[in-house]
């Protein structure tokens, strides 16, 4: 791995021990598979980096992928999925990708007349799509 991949990977590994191994090797960027045991909408996470040090986590769904600013951040994002206490947001207008975007378990979305609201939970107990 590159040299940013490799430090994004060891404060990944320091934080989550359990991760260690789940890497993808033979590759310059770093990428976590990360299997969703529920087998819910949300699907698989994975963890990236890019070519240009961004870090990215996404899910199965589509239109999931989220650029990370720091791995404060990805950790903050990890343990909030994985808990169930932080969810992703994918607005559609009609058959239109609209926002993605995450939100708290309890937190209220501003809706927006036209815009479906499709909340993905980790082991999608609290998936819900809302409709204005």
């Amino acid at each position: 791995m590159n040299e940013y991949s490799t430090e994004i990977y060891n404060q990944i590994i320091e934080t989550f021990p359990d991760l260690e191994g789940q890497n993808e090797s033979n590759n310059n960027l770093l990428k976590f598979h990360l299997e969703n045991e529920y087998k819910s909408t949300f699907g698989d996470l994975y963890i990236e980096t890019s070519e240009d040090d961004k870090i990215w986590v996404r899910a199965n769904s589509p239109f999931t992928t989220y650029e990370v600013d720091s791995t404060e951040e990805l950790f903050y994002i990890l343990e909030g999925l994985m808990y169930n206490e932080l969810f992703w947001v994918i607005s559609y207008e009609g058959d239109d990708w609209d926002d993605t975007f995450l939100i708290l378990k309890d937190q209220e979305i501003k809706i927006e007349e036209g815009i479906t609201y499709h909340i993905l939970s980790w082991n999608g107990k609290n998936d819900q799509t809302i409709k204005p």
